[in-house]
């Protein structure tokens, strides 16, 4: 086969075999992206997609607005030493979930397209947030009859979730205007961090176990399959084999990020617990609980190492479009 990125005839590596079907984890050789191979048909993907946001959907998340905004100030600022910002500039959100998101670059002055295909998201952004423009599709129908440009697109854990990651960047790379910038987020597949905090480490242990083998601790830790867990992610990406599928794609690298979960701008929803907290499951006797807040942290400072060393949990990479360049 040849890989989604690089493009090179590989045998890939099996990294974990799937206990109940077919939905294997692999790896290129070659540029070790991860991927699930073969992956699973479209309508398992938007069966599993439709609605996975309706038990948010009850009420507006005040907190989880203001921490977006602190957040969309801390783009902008990079935005800002790679292009003008001035005025209106245009804006797409791909995949924007609840739509959070675009309504905080709405009020920090961009014109928002905003782009789902879940009906239940697109009901909450329409009806809540009160989003001006909404498109109720998936990325490759619109891509495809797309012919409007855009300034900046937001591409926020989205990629990991597409059929075919190098189709979506090339559709991307066509609706930017030259000079436009592309923002991209997605779990860092190189990270070990995800096992170093309690909470991510039960969750994805526990997901890995009832699927896969091998699936202990140090396997997982050995092998690194995340966040590849089908049918939600189909691909695992690293700095380097992202960037290389960005420049592939006459998109070039101006600033890259790896961070950690909880981090207070990229990653703002999973913050450390709270003293008040800690103190509310010791008095109600829910010691578990206790344990692993403390545990969450005192491995604080382990997990700041990691995000220094390029091994955290997620990357940011702000590419811009330069046509004819190498």
């Amino acid at each position: 086969m040849k890989c989604y990125v690089c493009n090179e005839t590989i045998t890939p590596l099996l990294i974990m075999k799937n206990l109940r079907n077919d939905w294997d984890i692999k790896r290129c050789p070659a540029c070790d992206l991860t991927f699930v191979d073969p992956q699973p048909d479209s309508a398992t993907i938007s069966a599993y997609y439709n609605g996975m946001y309706y038990e948010l959907t009850d009420t507006y998340d005040a907190t989880k607005m203001a921490s977006i905004r602190v957040a969309i100030h801390r783009y902008v600022a990079s935005l800002k030493k790679y292009t003008k910002v001035h005025g209106h500039p245009t804006l797409l959100d791909v995949g924007g979930g609840l739509g959070y998101y675009a309504k905080g670059f709405s009020e920090a002055g961009f014109a928002v397209t905003f782009l789902e295909q879940d009906p239940v998201s697109v009901n909450f952004a329409r009806t809540v947030l009160k989003l001006p423009h909404i498109i109720e599709m998936s990325a490759d129908q619109f891509f495809k009859n797309n012919t409007t440009k855009f300034d900046l697109i937001f591409l926020r854990h989205v990629i990991e979730h597409a059929p075919n990651p190098g189709l979506l960047i090339q559709q991307v790379e066509n609706c930017l205007h030259e000079g436009g910038i592309l923002v991209i987020e997605t779990d860092n597949n190189a990270g070990i961090e995800i096992l170093f905090r309690p909470g991510t480490a039960k969750f994805y242990l526990a997901l890995y176990k009832k699927s896969f083998a091998p699936s202990s601790f140090f396997s997982l830790l050995a092998r690194r399959p995340f966040a590849v867990d089908p049918p939600r992610h189909l691909f695992g990406f690293r700095i380097s084999n992202l960037s290389m599928l960005l420049k592939r794609n006459s998109l070039f690298p101006l600033e890259s990020t790896c961070y950690r979960l909880g981090h207070p701008v990229y990653w703002a929803n999973m913050p450390l617990p709270k003293m008040r907290d800690m103190a509310l499951n010791l008095r109600h006797g829910r010691f578990n609980k206790v344990i692993a807040s403390i545990a969450d942290v005192v491995l604080t400072p382990f997990r700041r190492c990691l995000e220094y060393f390029g091994l955290a949990s997620g990357i940011c990479i702000y590419a811009v479009k330069r046509q004819g360049v190498k």
